[in-house]
């Protein structure tokens, strides 16, 4: 097992060149949100940005829409009608690939779908996706473990799983997957073909026929709703920028993992691990940047 370490991360940061323009970073298209869920697609779409995609689209329902773009106005925005349980309709998300066709678009989808996350999985990976790679996370993890998830995953994807949605997609149980780790990331990954990353104290990240990686950033400021989906951000936000500069998806969730864990434990000493939030992170995650850009 290997250890994630700042030298690691910083020989994977995407390049900010000076002769550049934002066609440089790459894009991302966010399918995230729902009536109920609203704050999941903020803090993934912030994510998304402050990782460096030159480009960040949001596909969600028109409530979902308003208060994204209250926070982060550099969203682009793509409406979507709402289905009968508040989530978005998936006929919408269908026009979305032969817009996206093309473009090399990373896909983030799954933060705060909710009961509507097969159906539209469904309708944007489908036969011939047009996505460069994807993060599924949160609810498109719930909808591949029950099988209302069919369509196949694109070539470079990326899942994001706590040990309870790990559980779910190995058909097994949490005290399992927890006694066993290891074993539990590289079955994710050689069953899904994929890299895995389970998230938990000592995250843990491989792909199929590599080795295991383990993370040693991060603290139990962590546990609160809303961190993952800004993980789930930075790395698609990551993956996207550094796309073009010829770094994998497992680089991008390499770097996206410590660096996520990192501006935790910076948090939580400026706001101690009871009190940070979630969005506390995007500050210390500037400053962090701003060394290991240095």
């Amino acid at each position: 097992m290997q250890e994630i370490t700042r030298d690691v991360v910083r020989a994977r940061l995407p390049v900010r060149k000076a002769d550049s323009n934002k066609g440089s970073y790459g894009s991302v298209l966010a399918v995230a949100g729902s009536l109920g869920y609203r704050g999941a697609a903020s803090l993934c779409v912030e994510g998304a940005l402050r990782g460096g995609a030159g480009l960040v689209y949001l596909a969600s329902v028109e409530p979902v829409l308003q208060l994204v773009l209250s926070r982060t106005p550099e969203c682009c925005a793509c409406g979507c009608r709402t289905d009968g349980g508040g989530g978005i309709h998936p006929q919408d998300t269908a026009a979305l690939r032969e817009w996206f066709q093309g473009r090399g678009t990373v896909l983030l989808a799954g933060p705060g779908l909710g009961e509507s996350a097969g159906a539209i999985g469904n309708a944007l990976l489908g036969k011939r996706p047009p996505w460069a790679a994807a993060v599924l996370d949160a609810d498109a993890l719930n909808a591949l473990a029950s099988g209302s998830l069919r369509a196949a995953l694109p070539a470079h994807t990326v899942l994001t799983p706590h040990p309870g949605e790990a559980a779910r997609l190995l058909d097994t149980t949490v005290r399992e997957v927890q006694a066993d780790r290891e074993g539990a990331v590289r079955q994710l990954a050689e069953e899904y073909h994929c890299v895995a990353v389970l998230k938990g104290t000592g995250t843990l990240i491989t792909a199929p026929g590599e080795p295991v990686w383990r993370n040693t950033t991060g603290n139990a400021g962590l546990a609160k709703g809303g961190s993952g989906d800004i993980l789930a951000g930075l790395l698609a936000g990551l993956l996207a920028a550094g796309w073009q500069q010829g770094h994998s998806e497992l680089e991008a969730a390499l770097t996206a993992v410590w660096l996520h864990g990192a501006a935790a434990d910076r948090c939580a000493k400026r706001r101690s691990m009871t009190a940070m939030l979630p969005q506390d992170l995007f500050e210390d995650l500037g400053a962090l940047l701003c060394e290991l850009e240095s």
